[in-house]
C-alpha cells in the first residue's frame, strides 16, 4: 500500500531558468511539477512526495552549433531520488469519504484515490433511499439499524479490483477501484463527516 521507493528520471529544464539561481532548487522544482502532473505510475502507484534527493547528474545534452536555438536552451539532468507512494491493491482495507450517491452505488474518495466505486450489490443489507418530493434531501443507502452511506460519511471498505489508466503524455494518470463491504464486519460507515483530500 504505502511504500518508499528509489526512482531515477531525466528532468528537462530551460537554461534561462538557471540564470542567477541555484540550479538544484530549479531542477527539484521542475521534478516536483512533473510528478504532480503525472500523478501516478503503474509500477508504484500515486506519488505522495519526494522524501530525499539522492543525486543530480551533469547535463546530458551535447548541444552543438548546428542545433536550433530552442533545442540548445533545453538542458536535461539525470536525477535520482526517493519518493513516498501509495499503490492500491486487491485485498487492501481503506477508508474514505463518500462524494456522490447514485441509485446503483456510491463514489468514495480516499486520499489521492478519487475513484473508488461501491456498487449497491457489494453493500449487503443496505437499501437505496430517495424522496423525489424533497429537493433538499440527498439520496443515501441505509440499513435496518439506521446506519447510512451518504455524501460526507466516512466509510471503511475493502478493495475488490484495481484498474490503472494512463493518460496521453502521462498527464494525470489515475487508478480506479471497485470497493466492497462484504465479508468483514468492520466495513461500513465509521463517521458522519470527514475529509480525504488528495496529497498531490
Amino acid at each position: 500500500m504505502f511504500s518508499e521507493v528509489e526512482m531515477a528520471r531525466d528532468v528537462a529544464i530551460c537554461a534561462n531558468h538557471l540564470n542567477g539561481q541555484a540550479p538544484h532548487h530549479q531542477i527539484l522544482g521542475r521534478l516536483l511539477k512533473d510528478l504532480i502532473h503525472e500523478k501516478a505510475c503503474r509500477e508504484h502507484g500515486f506519488y505522495l512526495g519526494i522524501t530525499a534527493l539522492k543525486s543530480i547528474g551533469n547535463n546530458k545534452n551535447n548541444n552543438d552549433e548546428n542545433e536550433d536555438n530552442h533545442q540548445a536552451h533545453i538542458l536535461t539532468f539525470p536525477v535520482s531520488f526517493t519518493c513516498r507512494t501509495f499503490l492500491p491493491a486487491r485485498g487492501d482495507i481503506l477508508q474514505g469519504t463518500v462524494k456522490k450517491v447514485l441509485w446503483n452505488g456510491a463514489f468514495i474518495r480516499s486520499g489521492p484515490l478519487r475513484y473508488a466505486y461501491l456498487s449497491f450489490m457489494k453493500m449487503p443489507d443496505y437499501h437505496y433511499v430517495h424522496s423525489p418530493l424533497s429537493e433538499d434531501e440527498k439520496p443515501y443507502f441505509q440499513k435496518d439499524d439506521l446506519s447510512k452511506i451518504a455524501v460526507g460519511v466516512v466509510v471503511r471498505f475493502g478493495v475488490l479490483a484495481v484498474r490503472f489508466k494512463e493518460k496521453p503524455h502521462k498527464r494525470r494518470n489515475d487508478y480506479y477501484v471497485l470497493a466492497t463491504l462484504e465479508r468483514n464486519d468492520s466495513f461500513g460507515p465509521i463517521s458522519l463527516t470527514g475529509s480525504d483530500e488528495p496529497y498531490m
